[in-house]
């Protein structure tokens, strides 16, 4: 891969919705070393709109135009999922640093077909933005728990509530588009991969559509003989939380939400819950671009989440969504992992 020569990194961003425009705008103002030079997006009067918002990029109809233009150095996926695993494909045939939003796919070949590509060109390209990994206080815990200060992980107990969901949503929607968060959170956390899974899936309340699984517990079983227990609500009503602990041999450690302020109003005091995910996890997502962007212009690999981290979450995904459907313990085996990605 050859490194970039300007003395900022020109970057084209796929899909200006909500997730797309905020990453737009976080390299605009917050990711030194970075421009964005492009945009594209299916409604192309808010590709235009994030654009204007993010320094004037070049708006264009056609993604693939994107990817394959000279001036792009590296990419940026955050359109729908389903597209994911193909774009990011065209970025690996270009040859050009990528940035996929999670999932990488939507379907385990798709996903299998990344990993190959990525293998056979023999550089680590592909990136997931599994922001998390980039939380302070997700990365509190999960360096006091591999510290050896309080014995070795156990037990990792997630937490992940949603204000609200679609009408009909299916408890496999929210194992794929909530679930692999916490699934990335999981593995990251405990330093081992998933041999087991078991998930339960309730509807939380009678109007609802009758296929809707909106609560759903699932539980990990993993190679190093370490738990694990998430809880995925999403439809919560009071607003948007996520939590992570870590249960070690001599201790326990666990995510704060990060409040700003003690609010006093309405003969209320507390503090505020934000209503979704781009506020909390706002801070991750800009130390995630920052680390994404730096990695490029050095040469080096991306701290966070791999092509293989992708992979291996839509694998224990599926394996959810068998339990779920079934009602049994799943067991799960795992490819290979390549040499590529490491230890």
């Amino acid at each position: 891969m050859s490194l970039p020569t300007k003395q900022q990194l020109a970057i084209g961003v796929i899909g200006t919705g909500g997730m797309g425009t905020r990453h737009a705008i976080n390299l605009h103002r917050f990711v030194p070393g970075a421009r964005v030079a492009a945009v594209y997006d299916l409604d192309g009067g808010r590709a235009a709109q994030a654009a204007a918002q993010s320094g004037g990029g070049v708006v264009f109809t056609d993604p693939l135009e994107l990817i394959q233009d000279p001036s792009i150095e590296a990419v940026l996926i955050a359109a729908p999922d389903d597209i994911h695993a193909r774009l990011t494909l065209a970025c690996l045939e270009a040859g050009k640093p990528v940035l996929c939003e999670k999932p990488l796919a939507t379907v385990v070949p798709d996903a299998l077909a990344v990993v190959e590509a990525e293998v056979r060109i023999g550089s680590r390209l592909v990136s997931v933005g599994f922001m998390r990994r980039f939380d302070p206080e997700h990365v509190a815990v999960r360096t006091l728990g591999h510290s050896g200060a309080i014995g070795a992980p156990l037990l990792f107990k997630g937490v992940h509530r949603n204000a609200s969901a679609a009408f009909g949503v299916t408890g496999a929607t929210i194992l794929i588009n909530s679930a692999g968060h916490d699934i990335d959170s999981a593995r990251w956390m405990l330093g081992s991969e998933v041999a087991e899974v078991r998930v339960l899936g309730r509807r939380s309340r009678p109007d609802l559509h009758a296929d809707t699984r909106d609560l759903l517990v699932v539980e990990l079983g993993f190679a190093s003989g370490a738990l694990a227990v998430v809880e995925v609500y999403v439809n919560a009503a009071y607003g948007y939380e996520v939590s992570a602990e870590l249960v070690c041999q001599s201790g326990a450690a666990m995510t704060q939400q990060p409040d700003r302020a003690l609010v006093r109003a309405a003969a209320h005091r507390g503090f505020p819950v934000p209503s979704d995910w781009l506020s909390r996890f706002q801070e991750a997502y800009v130390l995630e671009l920052m680390d994404w962007v730096a990695a490029v212009r050095e040469g080096r690999v991306f701290t966070g989440a791999s092509a293989w981290d992708g992979l291996v979450t839509l694998l224990v995904t599926g394996a959810c969504i068998q339990s779920l459907e079934g009602g049994a313990v799943v067991p799960l085996s795992l490819p290979t992992r390549p040499t590529l990605y490491g230890a």
